[in-house]
């Protein structure tokens, strides 16, 4: 087993302290006046709930050195600090109380394992379960924390041994229950009765939560085209005038803040038409989170070719007396700025630049796909796009987690350029709330659909907010970009057929179609939760079961080993996680082809990035570059256009993406570091080298160079610099490690490395980013995802 990461430090005995998110609008609290231990106390739990889980620590410090006399304010320090990934100075507080108590011990000896320090750890394991025996009380978070020692070494006896004790000193105790049936199936012994036990403590637990109940069917979700609209491009002024030619059709937004009401108008001014009311409306929004845009189209009068038309756009209050005395209008009452589309009586035949579908399927390996040769019915309709299009079968994202990577597929450049790449770290379990990060680009940088924009492409999306919220920059160039905080893959189908609906006839378009339905937590519908994974199942990752995002984070700690069973019932999970995301690409599809749009667009599937689902012991994303987190399909489909079964071998980035759809839709061959991959596929030219950049854990920089078959990564660590060379084309897994044997290779990636981040380095400083808190809704989104505790 791999030795502990010290950022993942909360005993399990600590996850009822993940607080919940911060209620919008909670007031901050002041600190305690210093009176009494209980205050401090009372004040820090409230701080943590509130998640300023930060400062709950430095008022127990200060706590604790008001009343050294009190153990409980340094005990909860303690557990703070690890919490923290600070487990030195847990260590160190620890190490200052009576070491006559069986807790301290306990904890103390759980954060020296987790401090790498095995050895210390179980001596005073062993102590504290002494002194508990000799006070008569057994204690069976001592026992369970020493049969993880145990079996962090690989002494299975032992470790059965202490879960033994563990579970009978307290028999609601699940965790011990769970590793004692994990001992026994490595040991090859009946788990039987363990399993039982286990089951009988634990499915109480999801019924409660109502975690083994089927919600409503999705297939009822209805979306207007006003729902969910996060952004669309404001005009502030009260009152402004548009020219049209005559005759065209105007796309228009009207805004109102939530619990509010405007009234909006717009009146043909000048050219044929003068005086022709386009709009005369009252909009109200009494129930949205952030207000409502009511979408109108409008028709401008007929007149001859090459006249234009002046439109006047007004907002006032909904009252006509407050207009007649000229009252401003309602805080948040805007017009979009109006978007005119092309006209439906031009025939879409005569224009030669497609439509462009591209979807995003957050967290994908490509490895799980039947045309990446998985062996499984798991992606039909993917496959079917694979076949009439071309699929590049080493296609790489230039990030580990949502937020970079799709930035990159957006911009062009990898993360290193672009510089949106807080330490993730930094985020999960937003400990500081309140901490400014670096989550969003400056607005320097050329995004995919300004190119769009700017060459007469309708551009909208359609997301699932979290990490691709239009507030952390991705709306730049989008005339609408909505953001479905219901996470729900039929609702995310519904709002792109909403778009569809309303101005798929009125090419070209770009849009843009996001959906978290293939990441944790695994919650696809039952009938496909089952369809590879036995509904009979019991564990952690319980088939019959929506479990609970918290109850994956137990695999984020290292010496929270899933019994092998487990193992496989996740991957059979994620793969049916893969089908359900598989069925949304056929809804689109379907939609496009009953418009008779499928020969005019250009479909692109693929992902911001994989999951290592335990090939080396973890259970997660955005620490890592090996494959299972970077390798994710990419295939394109346009009828006619684009050569139908064409593979590509070589290894490709996902910054080249962005230019290889301004190349289709005739704008341009080059985006950011990206070129377009048309002349890969039809002239077989020579790719370019793939990189990607990452902060992994412990704030460590993590870089990757794909060239042919070789791959190197780097890592820097506080204790120097690891380098790893692999060969994929023989170790697709990448076990052997070829640095020691192959160092010209290795010199001349590493080369490679230097000279991208140097090149990168001047775009970043050229650019600039852009820092920001984050939101109370931001962070509940993130949580229900597993960003954040």
């Amino acid at each position: 087993m791999r030795r502990p990461r010290r950022e993942l430090t909360c005993s399990l005995l600590l996850l009822s302290m993940w607080a919940c998110g911060k209620p919008a609008g909670s007031p901050r609290l002041a600190a305690p006046t210093p009176g009494d231990p209980e205050s401090f106390l009372a004040a820090a739990h409230a701080l943590q709930a509130e998640d300023r889980i930060g400062e709950a620590e430095k008022l127990l410090a200060r706590g604790a050195e008001q009343f050294p006399q009190s153990p409980e304010l340094a005990v909860e320090r303690a557990k703070l600090l690890a919490t923290l990934g600070r487990t030195a100075e847990t260590v160190a507080v620890l190490k200052g109380l009576s070491q006559e108590n069986p807790r301290v011990l306990s904890l103390l000896g759980y954060s020296e394992m987790m401090n790498g320090e095995l050895d210390a750890g179980r001596a005073h394991l062993e102590a504290a379960i002494d002194r508990a025996s000799s006070l008569g009380q057994p204690y069976a978070p001592a026992h369970y924390h020493l049969g993880l020692n145990f079996l962090s070494r690989g002494d299975l006896a032992s470790a059965r041994l202490q879960f033994e004790k563990a579970t009978a000193a307290s028999g609601t105790h699940l965790e011990s229950r769970y590793q004692l049936m994990n001992v026994l199936e490595r040991l090859n012994q009946s788990n039987a009765v363990a399993r039982e036990e286990f089951a009988k403590l634990y499915e109480p637990q999801l019924r409660k939560e109502g975690a083994l109940d089927d919600p409503p069917p999705e297939s009822t979700v209805v979306v207007t085209h006003a729902d969910d609209v996060e952004w669309h491009p404001r005009v502030v002024e009260s009152r402004f005038v548009r020219s049209f030619p005559a005759g065209a059709t105007i796309e228009v937004a009207c805004h109102v803040d939530r619990a509010s009401s405007a009234w909006f108008s717009a009146e043909v001014i000048t050219g044929d038409g003068a005086g022709a009311s386009l709009i005369d409306a009252i909009h109200a929004e009494s129930s949205g989170e952030s207000g409502i845009w009511v979408t109108h189209l409008i028709d401008l009068p007929p007149g001859p070719a090459g006249a234009q038309q002046s439109v006047e756009f007004r907002v006032g209050p909904q009252a006509g007396w407050a207009r007649w005395l000229r009252r401003d209008p309602p805080v948040g009452a805007v017009f979009s700025e109006p978007l005119p589309l092309p006209n439906t009586a031009v025939s879409r035949s005569a224009d030669p630049r497609p439509n462009i579908l591209l979807i995003s399927l957050d967290t994908l390996r490509a490895d799980r796909l039947g045309s990446s040769g998985s062996g499984r019915a798991t992606s039909p309709a993917i496959d079917a796009l694979a076949n009439s299009g071309v699929r590049f079968a080493r296609a790489e994202a230039a990030g580990n987690w949502t937020l970079p990577s799709h930035y990159s597929m957006l911009s062009g450049l990898t993360p290193a350029a672009h510089g949106v790449m807080p330490d993730l770290d930094s985020t999960r379990g937003y400990l500081f709330p309140d901490r400014r990060l670096a989550v969003r680009g400056s607005g320097r940088e050329e995004m995919l659909a300004e190119n769009l924009s700017r060459a007469g492409y309708r551009t909208a999306a359609v997301t699932e907010n979290g990490w691709v919220s239009g507030r952390f920059g991705f709306d730049q160039g989008f005339w609408v970009y909505r953001s479905d905080l219901r996470g729900s893959r039929d609702a995310t189908i519904a709002a792109a057929r909403a778009e569809l609906e309303a101005t798929g006839a009125r090419g070209p378009w770009f849009l843009f179609v996001h959906t978290y339905a293939p990441h944790q937590p695994y919650h696809a519908p039952r009938e496909l939760r089952t369809k590879f994974a036995s509904k009979d199942h019991v564990g952690f990752a319980w088939p019959s079961a929506r479990v609970p995002i918290r109850d994956y984070y137990r695999f984020r700690l290292d010496l929270f080993p899933p019994a092998p069973s487990d193992v496989a019932a996740f991957r059979n999970l994620y793969d049916g996680q893969v089908a359900y995301t598989d069925g949304l690409v056929q809804s689109l599809v379907d939609d496009l082809r009953g418009r008779g749009l499928l020969e005019q667009t250009v479909i692109v599937v693929t992902s911001d990035h994989g999951e290592e689902i335990f090939e080396r012991g973890q259970f997660d994303h955005g620490d890592t570059l090996f494959e299972e987190v970077t390798h994710v399909p990419l295939v394109l489909s346009w009828p006619g256009r684009i050569p139908a079964g064409r593979t590509v071998e070589a290894p490709t980035s996902l910054t080249n993406l962005p230019a290889t759809l301004l190349d289709l839709a005739g704008v341009a061959t080059r985006l950011g570091q990206g070129e377009s991959l048309k002349p890969v596929w039809s002239e077989n030219a020579a790719s370019r080298p793939a990189f990607a950049e990452a902060i992994g854990r412990r704030a460590e920089p993590v870089f990757a160079v794909w060239d042919g078959s070789l791959k190197y990564i780097r890592r820097e660590t506080k204790r120097g610099r690891r380098e790893a060379l692999y060969d994929l084309s023989r170790d697709p897994n990448e076990i052997n490690d070829l640095a020691s044997t192959r160092p010209n290779d290795l010199a001349r990636l590493r080369a490679l490395v230097d000279a991208h981040l140097a090149a990168s380095q001047q775009i970043h400083q050229a650019l600039g980013t852009s820092e920001q808190e984050l939101d109370s809704e931001t962070i509940e989104r993130l949580k229900s995802l597993g960003y954040a505790r």
